[in-house]
């Protein structure tokens, strides 16, 4: 696996098809494409967007497995100070490959306010389509650039994506599972490029902008997550 100074996964092909799109500049500055955590994914940002990537995707690292990070607030934005360790792992799966994104935050300061999640660029072609329990999403349907956000019935809910070349499901476990705990799926799409960003939010309840609320940890306190992406040569056309 391949990844850039701040340990965002640059591609991840099945064989000759790219599943994530891979990691590019943007003319206009930043870049879009691979995967990476999303932590603390509270800071508020203007439309489209109602939440922010946070300090995990810009906060170097050393590229030796696990990536270690400590993330802290700013005088103007402060939530706290965490240390996250991410694992990343991939194996071969039932007709295609699996990945594995295991990650552990442990509050540094007395209290630290956190709403994490996981931000996977999928590759896409015409017809594609996304399953979020009973809930089907036509990509082709999707506004440009609005952030559109599905509530999972339960914390094991997967997130599917079946495109002409490929299929994905996503799940994430998380640990400890405390009192209302919840998940939801942000997805959005990019008119302009072929593909669509299914980001599982992990809260405290949801908030009156329908997203999961931010969630405190305690000093020395820990918040784990596994993410899991496994895809299969079982494209719609095949």
């Amino acid at each position: 696996m391949n990844f850039n100074d701040t340990g965002t996964l640059i591609d991840w092909p099945l064989e000759d098809t790219d599943v994530i799109a891979p990691l590019q500049n943007k003319q206009d500055g930043g870049s879009r494409g691979g995967v990476y955590l999303c932590i603390p994914n509270f800071e508020a940002l203007p439309p489209p967007f109602a939440i922010k990537h946070g300090e995990y995707r810009i906060t170097p690292c050393d590229n030796t497995l696990p990536h270690r990070k400590t993330l802290a607030g700013t005088a103007e934005t402060d939530w706290g100070k965490v240390e996250v360790i991410t694992d990343w792992t991939e194996h071969a799966g039932l007709g295609g490959k699996v990945l594995t994104v295991s990650c552990r935050i442990r509050a540094l300061s007395d209290i630290a306010w956190i709403r994490p999640g996981f931000h996977p660029y999928f590759s896409v072609s015409p017809g594609s389509v996304i399953d979020i329990g009973a809930e089907h999403i036509d990509i082709a349907e999707m506004p440009h650039d609005q952030l559109q956000v599905h509530h999972a019935a339960s914390l094991a809910e997967p997130a599917t994506i079946r495109t002409a070349d490929y299929t994905v499901a996503m799940t994430c476990g998380l640990s400890p599972l405390r009192e209302g705990l919840c998940l939801a799926y942000g997805v959005w799409s990019d008119k302009s490029t072929e593909y669509v960003c299914i980001e599982p939010i992990i809260g405290c309840r949801f908030g009156a902008d329908g997203l999961p609320a931010p969630f405190s940890l305690s000093e020395g306190e820990e918040f784990a997550m596994t993410f899991t992406i496994h895809a299969e040569r079982l494209g719609f056309l095949k």
